[in-house]
């Protein structure tokens, strides 16, 4: 189970609710699928996961930052495909960076997973909403070989299906 960043909660919603960017409190993640292969990058504004962007300033934004990188590392919780796939996790990279990089403070990682099945591949279930609570919305784009699609994920409906669009 994820450790929950409460001790950033009141300060991230009290920032989105004072005219924030738009994205704020929105991550995206795209999934891919190549074989048996699955790669997914996660990106999200600094704001929405640690509550401030740029170099952390205290003990306490240290500590949050810390956490919200333990907490991307385990991708196999953030996000978990269906049983029948048979899918395990097999790399993890994390860029848990909060200063502003060309416009843009945004945390993020990478991950690969290996798929038994791929053919059985047909949703993924997002667990980012237990470990960062000041997330809304995870915007999935998918490619899979059945075609492409978009879904949007919510604390209410996790689940995204890989219903192609085209």
């Amino acid at each position: 189970m994820l450790p929950c960043l409460s001790g950033i909660l009141t300060l991230t919603a009290v920032t989105l609710t004072q005219g924030a960017a738009p994205d704020a409190g929105i991550a995206k993640v795209t999934i891919r699928t190549n074989g048996g292969t699955v790669r997914v990058e996660l990106t999200a504004p600094a704001l929405t996961l640690v509550g401030f962007a740029g170099d952390p300033g205290n003990t306490v934004q240290r500590d949050d930052l810390k956490l919200a990188a333990e907490n991307l590392q385990s991708g196999d919780a953030l996000v978990r495909f269906n049983t029948q796939a048979r899918c395990l996790l097999e790399s993890t990279k994390v860029d848990a960076d909060p200063r502003m990089r060309q416009g843009t403070a945004d945390l993020g990682a990478s991950y690969r997973f290996g798929c038994a099945l791929p053919g059985e591949l047909h949703s993924a279930a997002i667990g980012l909403f237990v470990g960062f609570p000041a997330l809304r919305q995870v915007h999935v784009h998918y490619t899979t070989a059945q075609g492409q699609g978009a879904a949007i994920a919510t604390p209410s409906n996790p689940i995204v299906n890989f219903i192609p669009l085209h």
